[in-house]
């Protein structure tokens, strides 16, 4: 039998790392509570100070508004294989037969033409840059004042926008420290992306319509006057109707709402402070361990702690 095997042989050397690992976790430990003031008094700075400070931000509130694309009406296309290539044209500009499309609705919201349109007709700037602006004065503080590309970033750093594929709808949100605020930007988003809408298919139905009409005068076959007469009805009708809705393009299923005071979404102090005080007390146990190896250093080897101080001063003070 091997001798360092057999029986009756002490278990110290059995295992010899078992009696070595304790006593490294032990002396962990003792440093632990060896700088526990040090680490109680850094965790409770940082706690303090993360109260203090979340306490000193702002809240902000967010109103938001759920808007679904109208559907278009099925079977209302008009046939048009008898107007030959002339009849494709027509199908292609006037999309007969097609609904809304989220995707645009998408696009429509998120795009730099509908955010700058709100800024200038609203007259926002001074809204979105209210620290810099003088009410009284009806001037910009600063010498150098905001300019329009500032107003968009901060306009769409503001805005939210999220897109549900499966229920086909989009919810807009706008926060800003005045929950009134940011319940009348999101109206403002509503209505203006409407606008824009109605401006383009107004716009597009005009331009239809006198296509059509000349296509009247320059044709002599019946037939195809009264399917072309059956186009310009539609257009008329695509028009009338782009102008008698409210809300062109899409319907509002949830209107934005005014938040309450106690509805804010930031800061979230609580969650603030939680991850203050717990980076801080790891922070505060890498710093307990760095101030004892650097006193063992400073035991043990003598002249290594002074190659190490002399190594970490920026310069020397010359006499």
């Amino acid at each position: 039998m091997n001798q360092e095997s057999r029986p009756g042989r002490p278990i110290e050397e059995e295992f010899p790392f078992v009696e070595e690992d304790e006593i490294n976790l032990i002396d962990l430990l003792l440093v632990l509570v060896k700088h526990k003031r040090l680490i109680a008094i850094m965790v409770f700075v940082a706690g303090l100070g993360a109260v203090l400070m979340s306490l000193a931000m702002t809240n902000i509130y967010r109103s938001e508004a759920t808007i679904a694309p109208r559907e278009g009406e099925k079977g209302s296309s008009i046939s048009l294989p008898s107007l030959g290539g002339f009849g494709g044209m027509v199908a292609g500009q006037l999309g007969l037969g097609g609904g809304g499309s989220l995707e645009k609705l998408e696009v429509v919201l998120k795009s730099r033409n509908l955010t700058l349109r709100i800024i200038k007709k609203y007259n926002l700037m001074p809204v979105l840059f209210s620290d810099d602006w003088d009410a009284d004065k009806k001037r910009w503080k600063t010498e150098k004042s905001p300019t329009l590309q500032d107003g968009l970033k901060a306009m769409q750093d503001l805005l939210k926008i999220n897109v549900d594929i499966k229920q086909k709808n989009i919810k807009i949100g706008l926060e800003n420290k005045d929950p009134k605020l940011a319940k009348q930007l999101v109206d403002y988003y509503l209505k203006e992306a409407s606008e824009v809408l109605r401006e383009e298919v107004i716009r597009d139905a005009t331009e239809n319509m006198r296509f059509f009409k000349k296509q009247i005068n320059k044709t002599n076959d019946a037939l195809l006057k009264e399917k072309i007469y059956a186009l310009l009805a539609k257009e008329i009708e695509k028009e009338t109707f782009a102008r008698a809705q409210k809300y062109y393009g899409f319907q509002v299923l949830d209107p934005p709402i005014i938040p309450d005071l106690n509805k804010k979404v930031k800061p979230k102090r609580s969650l603030i402070c939680i991850l203050s005080v717990l980076v801080t007390f790891f922070m505060a146990v890498f710093v307990s361990f760095f101030i004892e190896l650097i006193q063992r250093i400073k035991s043990e080897d003598p002249t290594r702690y002074q190659e190490m101080k002399e190594g970490l001063k920026v310069w020397k003070v010359k006499k």
